[in-house]
């Protein structure tokens, strides 16, 4: 698994992929690469399954319809008020009884009357009512139709052959590739209809792998788009790792026009061929250096949650009466009473979603554990001892293996967490500073600059 991305890489240019296009015209390597590669990687030993192709049926032709209007309905909401900036949001954080975007949220407060969200996650913040009123709301992402992308056979019979050279492996690319497709086309056709009507200042974008439809269409209209970093970037990250030979300016991407990071040292991790990088930094990810007490913080994942179930209830055994915080991603808060239930009977072992939130949860633990998370850098900011899990895909924290432990089992994560200091970590003090404070003033600024 360690070379997959290199021989990729290699791949793409040496079979020229960026070039390829479908018969209305489309470049499409760049839409489908990131599923081709997770793919590929799932051959070697990673966990990712295509999903299945769902044949039309009577049901799904009439649910297309459907969304069909329910994307004209937001075309013409939008298109009415007439923001100056276009945002897509996340909103997955709570703080209460409310769920927020703790990335684009604060900067979609600065523009006030003249922005509109679109929400990806959070359907609570969508007021259908309120759309058809014309009254300020939240609206929904692209309702993508069932139907089959166009070129659908073409697309994965090119992808299997250049896959089959490099790799050595045949696979069946039509899963792999019809999802993105048709994301792209649905997202790019609707706003290319929506800036036909309304052409704003500049979109603004979490980014959750299916805007590639809205960057090309805001290519195209000419309106600057701007990603917000939300999470980790290195040069393993299919979405942010590109050959170096493709730059910005090649007519097969579909990338924002600039992306704006938590701190410089995400500038330059990886090749991401976009016009400008630059910094803004975030509050909610920024951490100062924190004391905590003798607890352990587990930062578990859905994908990992199997191999961290298990280790947290061999560790629990080990370390007393310490604490061990069974932190879950957002995506498993849904399961939060049956990942409970699996940890019956260890008293020192409590499962925690969104409260108590995260600073609180470092100044009450002195160690930090987990596989491969964007917290293992806001543990390192925070001053905290990082242990990586050697399972899955932990090597993509390679550029901070300097700065951590790694450990392959319960009894040596057990022998680290209790060894006199001066044994292990090392080289904690000098790690990078990973997330800055926020400059609002300087996200303005970088709107101004590449918008005027």
């Amino acid at each position: 698994m360690l070379n997959v991305q290199e021989v990729f890489l290699h791949m793409e240019e040496a079979e020229d992929l960026f070039a390829l296009r479908a018969s209305d015209g489309t470049y499409y390597w760049d839409i489908v690469r990131r599923n081709v590669l997770i793919g590929v990687h799932g051959l070697h030993g990673g966990g990712f399954v295509a999903p299945a192709l769902v044949p039309p049926s009577l049901v799904s032709t009439a649910k297309d319809f459907v969304k069909a209007e329910l994307n004209r309905l937001v075309r013409r909401y939008v298109a009415g008020r007439a923001p100056s900036y276009i945002f897509v949001t996340c909103q997955r954080e709570r703080k209460g009884s409310q769920l927020f975007d703790a990335v684009a949220d604060p900067l979609l407060d600065l523009m006030g009357e003249d922005a509109i969200a679109v929400e990806l996650v959070n359907r609570t913040a969508v007021s259908y009512p309120d759309i058809v009123l014309g009254r300020k709301t939240r609206v929904p992402p692209v309702a993508v139709p069932a139907t089959a992308p166009r070129d659908l056979s073409e697309i994965a019979d090119r992808t299997a052959v250049a896959v089959h050279k490099h790799f050595g492996v045949s696979i069946d690319a039509r899963g792999l590739v019809a999802e993105s497709m048709a994301i792209f086309v649905a997202n790019r056709d609707h706003y290319r209809r929506l800036f036909a009507e309304h052409r704003p200042k500049a979109v603004v974008c979490i980014n959750n792998a299916t805007l590639k439809g809205l960057f090309a269409a805001a290519k195209e209209a000419q309106v600057p788009a701007f990603e917000l970093q939300h999470g980790e970037i290195n040069r393993r990250n299919p979405g942010y790792s590109y050959p170096k030979s493709i730059s910005s300016s090649h007519p097969g991407l579909a990338v924002p026009t600039a992306l704006l990071t938590f701190a410089e040292y995400w500038n330059d991790v990886a090749h991401f061929p976009v016009r400008t990088v630059s910094s803004i930094g975030n509050d909610y990810f920024h951490q100062q250096r924190v004391p905590g007490g003798d607890g352990i913080l587990m930062i578990s994942a859905y994908f990992y949650h199997e191999s961290l179930r298990a280790l947290a209830l061999e560790l629990a055994d080990r370390v007393g009466q310490r604490t061990i915080y069974y932190k879950l991603h957002p995506h498993q808060f849904a399961e939060k009473a049956a990942i409970e239930q699996a940890f019956r009977g260890k008293s020192n072992i409590v499962v925690v979603s969104d409260e108590p939130d995260l600073p609180e949860l470092l100044k009450r633990c002195d160690h930090v554990v987990g596989v491969h998370s964007t917290v293992t850098y806001i543990a390192l900011q925070a001053g905290k001892k990082v242990c990586l899990y050697k399972r899955s895909n932990y090597y993509l924290h390679d550029d901070v293996f300097a700065y951590v432990e790694l450990f392959d089992d319960a009894s040596e994560l057990r022998e680290i967490i209790s060894a006199p200091p001066g044994k292990y970590f090392t080289n904690q003090g000098p790690a990078p500073m990973f997330f800055q404070p926020l400059d609002a003033r300087r996200f303005m600024q970088e709107v101004e600059r590449v918008a005027s």
